[in-house]
């Protein structure tokens, strides 16, 4: 569904990769690949999650934790997934940007809201806005090599 509905969306030019020069092909092997990692946090699923980094790939998360590879990215994912006030809450993907760089190479900017997260003492840290921005990188399929995570809430929010 999620992809007749991306087809439906390239069709009419509102999807903002058409703007990009990105192929329809190459928007929705992205998006699908983004998806996963959507899948993998409802799921607490950390193979999943890291299912398409490079063994390469630079990881920075919104706390500034950074991981480099698949190989050490998916433990660390295993790791955030078993804590309780991290899981607390539901996320929503509101917004994928797709921008073309080169020819093997594409920028995904999504924005994600979270609400109901909670810090590790169980207060609520409100709702959390975050922007993630991937470098995916063409090598027999899509593969992302580069993904930070930005963090935007209120400052006057109690810190994490």
């Amino acid at each position: 569904m999620i992809r007749a509905l991306l087809m439906l969306l390239i069709s009419f030019g509102s999807f903002h990769a058409a703007s990009q020069n990105v192929s329809a092909v190459d928007s929705i092997e992205i998006a699908d690949k983004i998806s996963d990692w959507n899948k993998a946090w409802k799921l607490k699923d950390p193979v999943l999650a890291a299912k398409w980094y490079t063994e390469k790939a630079d990881f920075t998360n919104a706390f500034g934790f950074t991981m480099i590879g698949k190989s050490a990215i998916e433990p660390y994912l295993t790791e955030v997934f078993g804590f309780d006030f991290v899981m607390a809450g539901n996320t929503e993907q509101t917004s994928l940007k797709l921008k073309s760089i080169s020819k093997n190479a594409i920028l995904a900017i999504t924005t994600v809201e979270r609400k109901g997260q909670q810090t590790v003492d169980k207060k609520s840290l409100g709702t959390r806005n975050t922007t993630h921005y991937r470098l995916f990188e063409k090598t027999n399929g899509w593969f992302i090599s580069a993904h930070l995570i930005s963090d935007a809430r209120n400052t006057e929010s109690e810190k994490h």
